[in-house]
């Protein structure tokens, strides 16, 4: 639990910046993504699948990597500014989207089979982007040592996974109810985004304390 009460302060600091930077994110994926549905309208449901996985590929891996530089940035007392968190993260966009889907894929595959699987191979998972971000690795090997890294960590890593984990899908839930009586489906699509922010940027805090906690000194 004390990595959630140092991400709750380190969110204090700086919660307002990295909403804002997912939220540069979520509205023009919100938007692109609503404008693939309809071009994709009457086609089969994998073609909607698609394009669902085509738009968190093409932009999110983006803000993730700008959060991560971001955030180990002032956890170590630097001041990288977003704006050159986003440039950092550009120069590494390739790796960040191959890992980022490679990830992806493997997590669809283990829900398909059964709900324990999914949700263990998240977990496997978990430290790929900060690993990838912060260490330099190719996106196979970064997978390979986040399965490393979460080797014998259960006491320190399954409850603050847990509490977010469910943090995360109640808030995509209690989006959708709030949202559900809305005419426009772009101002919808938008607004869910933007709801959706905050939790986001939360997550990527935790995530990265509970990766500091779990591996040697960046340096």
């Amino acid at each position: 639990m004390l990595s959630i009460v140092q991400s709750l302060h380190f969110f204090a600091l700086y919660g307002v910046s990295l909403t804002g930077l997912f939220l540069l994110s979520a509205i023009p994926s919100e938007i692109v993504g609503l404008y693939l549905h309809q071009s994709f309208a009457g086609s089969s449901e994998m073609s909607g699948g698609f394009a669902d996985l085509f738009i968190s590929v093409l932009i999110e891996p983006l803000a993730m990597g700008a959060a991560i530089f971001f955030i180990a940035s002032r956890d170590q007392g630097g001041n990288l500014s977003l704006y050159g968190s986003l440039i950092k993260s550009m120069g590494i966009y390739f790796q960040l989207a191959i890992s980022y889907l490679i990830v992806l894929v493997i997590v669809m595959l283990g829900f398909s089979l059964y709900l324990i699987p999914g949700f263990y191979l998240l977990y496997k998972l978990m430290f790929v982007e900060f690993r990838v971000v912060l260490k330099g690795e190719p996106p196979m090997e970064a997978i390979k040592a986040s399965f490393n890294q979460t080797r014998g960590q259960w006491s320190l890593l399954f409850l603050p996974f847990t509490l977010l984990l469910l943090a995360l899908t109640s808030s995509q839930y209690l989006i959708r109810y709030l949202l559900i009586d809305q005419e426009s489906v772009l101002l919808l699509q938008i607004m869910g985004g933007i709801l959706q922010a905050p939790f986001m940027a939360f997550a990527v805090v935790v995530g990265f304390r509970l990766f500091s906690l779990t591996s040697q000194p960046l340096s």
